[in-house]
């Protein structure tokens, strides 16, 4: 390898990162979200790419749950910086919780949910009034119309 400021280890770490926040997404879909070539994620995964621009890095960012800085860290070969991260927005967590397998990511959705149907949230409009869901009989786009409800109500209030 010639003169570079990132190391093989750190380019092997970011091939996984962005493995992992793919998961089973395909290459090119996952490139176009990122607004990237396919190309150039199919490099990075496979380590062809030995310095990524920042521009980049940059792009990928928000998809991997990682800022810009940490992934340059990364591929340098260092310990990423560990800031305190406060979760705000439901941006912030999205591209953690797209990481997660299907099953983990159920867990999430229903303690969401187990959260905005206590009493200080009422999808009927009635205070107080609990609601409760069998997930598992639900299928996927009746859970996305409910979470859709959901968050409507949660806005008017």
């Amino acid at each position: 390898m010639g003169k570079t400021l990132y190391t093989y280890e750190g380019l092997e770490k970011l091939a996984q990162i962005i493995r992992t926040a793919r998961g089973h997404e395909k290459v090119r879909p996952f490139a176009r979200k990122v607004g990237v070539s396919y190309a150039t994620i199919d490099r990075l995964e496979k380590g062809e790419v030995l310095e990524p621009e920042i521009a980049t890095l940059e792009k990928l960012a928000p998809h991997v749950g990682y800022t810009r800085d940490e992934l340059v860290a990364i591929c340098a070969g260092e310990n990423a910086p560990q800031p305190v991260r406060e979760y705000k927005f439901a941006e912030d967590v999205i591209p953690i919780v797209d990481q997660l397998p299907d099953r983990e990511a159920a867990k999430v959705a229903q303690h969401i949910i187990t959260r905005l149907v206590q009493p200080k949230v009422s999808l009927n409009g009635v205070k107080g009034e609990g609601v409760s869901f069998h997930l598992e009989l639900m299928s996927q786009s009746d859970l996305a119309n409910l979470l859709r409800a959901i968050a409507s109500r949660v806005e008017k209030e």
